[in-house]
């Protein structure tokens, strides 16, 4: 298993890619199908076009007896009737063919969405935000274009070739091999300008990422404050600048390698025409309105060539799109590992039990791991410190607690259920950076219970001592938060997060670091208010700051992740020479 997308170096190929693009297209068989007997009825009725031209030729204007009025009077109306015939038919078409492209790419983009919202934490954290986004953004939108636009018109383009080819050899066979002689050639250059287009593509899409990586993590409100704080500005705009032109190289790389097969094209358009007139004189019993429909159908020719010469390097292109979609696709979920045989486990009392867990951030890792045989069992309905010093394993519990991670060895259970991965209802945590959506601070509370009341948000807020912050804002609970809460202060942002917690009325409530922004006096109160409304329910609180949380009843000391002292609050202020009880006086001055 790996969280990680291989690099190019490093990715095998992947043969099966047009297979797997097939497969997203076999639920819409019968439209695709449907758009086939269009594009076969469109490239037919066009293809008739030049034998009514001969006709006009060699039986109405140049036939014996002179002009023959009322015969081009019916051959006019049938090029008009055809006419109105290949507009319906490619009208037809287009609707068919974008439905079809809207559903494939929507299916694809919500399985890529749905499939990184079950990646593991250290995915999110090994890869960059823009590396993400422009997955599901550009390369999914360069897939809808292939898919709208350059699979439509390959059929068009090849269907439409056959045809013209095969009215070229009714009329002529002769005339058709001095027509078709160069196409090999044609065909063979575009292959070999393909194939190089489509590595430039996947390198100008990882380039496009970068641009994207930058511009997420470079222009958010902490970055532009810390470029301006130490002088970096001109730095970042340089580095900017230079992956930019990056992509100009390369960009103009790609359309060298895609006019290289235009250009042979073009080569080939020029010269077929004088080759069939050569052709023409050297043989017997051609007529004026033959060679007149050939040379139309020489038009009709040209132009399905042209369109798919156009659409190979687009289909490269979104080769390598697919490509990285599937690469992402094919990563492995974090495990889960199933908090209860019920799908959907009601909330218990919140009685949690922890059995010789040990916890490593990658597999293999040499260094101790971050939690290390752990053995804790907190009773439903107690409240306890989570302390240690700074390395001592207290998040990570913490989010073991929460279901976030599991552990790499023992078990970790709620109300005798093994839990690992979050279960709401019954674990809930609040953490030291709070994320806020962009939207209203109502919108922020009720993303934890979507049918909260606005009674049951003031009261929440008013326990969290916010709620006189919030009435002061022109508008009150709509008031806009910002990107991730940037208008509003840490201790805010904080507060805020915990009444949005407290909203989602788990079993068991986990505050890691919760209350670090605020002043000591104004978390005290916090605290103790969240305590006496979670009265009978678990709560579980790491923190650096203990010594003047006199409620919890329940202490647990870690120290190199390993659970050092563990006992009564009371018990273990009583020793002395422990940590805990040193600890409380270093903070509190008590001697």
């Amino acid at each position: 298993m790996h969280d990680r997308p291989l690099s190019a170096s490093e990715k095998p190929p992947a043969p099966g890619t047009w297979r797997r693009v097939v497969r997203l297209f076999m639920p819409h068989r019968l439209a695709i199908c449907f758009v086939v007997l269009l594009v076969v009825a469109y490239s037919a009725l066009n293809a008739a076009v030049p034998l009514l031209t001969q006709l006009v030729f060699d039986r109405a204007l140049f036939g014996e007896g002179g002009p023959d009025l009322p015969l081009l009077a019916l051959i006019a109306g049938l090029a008009a009737a055809t006419a109105c015939a290949v507009g319906v038919v490619d009208l037809g078409q287009t609707w068919v063919s974008a439905r079809v492209a809207q559903h494939v790419v929507h299916a694809l983009r919500v399985d890529l969405f749905g499939r990184l919202q079950r990646m593991s934490l250290a995915f999110f954290a090994a890869t960059r935000g823009g590396e993400i986004q422009s997955r599901l953004a550009n390369d999914t939108a360069q897939i809808e274009h292939a898919v709208k636009d350059t699979l439509p018109g390959t059929l068009s383009g090849v269907i439409g070739f056959v045809a013209a080819a095969g009215a070229m050899v009714a009329l002529s066979p002769l005339l058709a091999g001095a027509a078709l002689i160069l196409a090999p050639i044609v065909v063979w250059v575009a292959s070999r300008s393909g194939r190089a287009l489509k590595n430039l593509s996947e390198v100008g899409q990882r380039s496009r990422a970068q641009l994207s990586s930058i511009v997420a993590e470079r222009l958010c409100l902490g970055a532009v404050i810390l470029a301006r704080v130490h002088g970096r500005s001109a730095d970042e705009a340089t580095g900017f600048a230079a992956e930019s032109r990056r992509l100009i190289g390369l960009g103009v790389r790609s359309g060298l390698v895609a006019q290289v097969a235009l250009s042979a094209g073009h080569v080939f358009f020029v010269l077929t025409p004088y080759l069939v007139f050569v052709a023409a004189g050297l043989s017997d019993g051609i007529t004026p309105g033959t060679l007149v429909a050939f040379t139309v159908l020489q038009a009709r020719l040209y132009q399905p060539l042209w369109q798919l010469l156009h659409i190979s390097t687009e289909f490269r292109s979104a080769q390598g799109a697919f490509e990285r979609v599937f690469d992402y696709l094919d990563m492995e979920p974090e495990l889960e590992l199933g908090p209860d045989p019920r799908p959907d486990p009601a909330p218990g009392p919140g009685a949690l039990a922890i059995h010789e867990a040990t916890f490593r951030y990658a597999a293999g890792e040499q260094d101790r791991p971050a939690l290390d045989g752990v053995n804790l069992t907190l009773p439903a309905g107690s409240t306890t410190l989570v302390v240690g010093p700074s390395g001592s394993g207290k998040t990570t519990l913490g989010h073991l607690l929460a279901g976030l991670h599991a552990p790499t060895e023992g078990s970790v259970r709620i109300d005798g259920a093994k839990i690992g991965r979050p279960s709401p209802g019954q674990v809930c945590i609040a953490t030291q950076e709070p994320f806020l959506f962009q939207g209203s601070i109502a919108d922020n509370l009720r993303y934890a219970a979507p049918d909260a009341t606005a009674d049951d948000l003031v009261r929440a807020c008013r326990l969290t001592h916010i709620h006189e912050r919030i009435t002061a804002l022109p508008d009150g609970y709509d008031s806009l938060v910002g990107e991730r809460g940037a208008l509003l202060s840490g201790g805010e942002r904080q507060r805020i997060a915990l009444a949005r917690a407290l909203l989602a009325d788990a079993s068991v409530l986990v505050l890691d670091e919760a209350t670090s922004a605020l002043d000591p006096m104004t978390e005290l109160k916090v605290v103790e208010a969240i305590l006496a409304e979670r009265a009978g329910r678990t709560t579980v609180m790491i923190t650096h700051r203990f010594g003047v949380f006199e409620s919890f009843d329940t202490v647990v000391a870690l120290g190199e992740g390993r659970v050092a002292e563990h006992g009564d609050r009371l018990d273990l202020l009583g020793d002395r020479q422990g940590w805990y009880a040193r600890m409380v006086r270093a903070q509190t001055g008590a001697a």
